[in-house]
């Protein structure tokens, strides 16, 4: 019979889960408090919470999760020993490189993999999209593309009124 403990753990998970679906697992053995405080502290910038994790009650969240069921996410021999979920909902890229800068400083910290977008992510995915811009540097880039489109139809459509304003002023009169 499944522990009460056990039970309400597993639908936090599962909560946490269907409302962050994006998360990096980490291994986080041998940083001191003031790191993981640190780390936390940076991670709740970005709208994102880290949770060390029982790994078997964490699986059985994920395998429960309306989010994660379909996808064949399990863990191998690499996800022994202590881990902790860092959840996301959309600026997991913005997450990752945080964990990156931090674990340069703090060799301890070690990303094991995670599921971004659908798809689950082995330590190399998650440094990938540790390199992706930020959501708010995607939608500046955009803006300022569309910005750019804008100007230099306004700038063609300009030339074509003052060309045919031109003309006809030019053009001859019959009388």
């Amino acid at each position: 019979m499944a522990n009460q403990e056990n039970i309400a753990a597993v639908a936090d998970l599962k909560s946490r889960l269907e409302a962050k679906p994006n998360f990096i697992l980490a291994a986080y053995s041998g940083l001191t408090v003031k790191h993981m405080t640190d780390l936390r502290a940076n991670l709740r910038k970005e709208g994102s919470e880290m949770k060390v994790l029982k790994n078997n009650l964490f699986l059985r969240a994920l395998k429960e999760s309306k989010n994660h069921s379909s996808q064949s996410i399990d863990f191998g021999a690499e996800y022994k020993g202590p881990l902790a979920a860092i959840f996301s909902q959309d600026n997991l890229p913005t997450v990752a490189k945080i964990c990156k800068d931090f674990a340069k400083v703090n060799d301890k910290l070690i990303m094991k993999g995670g599921f971004f977008d659908g798809s689950v992510l082995d330590p190399n995915g998650v440094d990938g999209i540790a390199g992706l811009p930020s959501r708010e540097e995607l939608l500046t880039q955009i803006a300022f593309g569309m910005n750019n489109v804008m100007s230099t139809l306004a700038r063609a459509i300009n030339a074509v009124a003052e060309k045919n304003a031109g003309g006809a002023e030019q053009a001859p009169t019959a009388e």
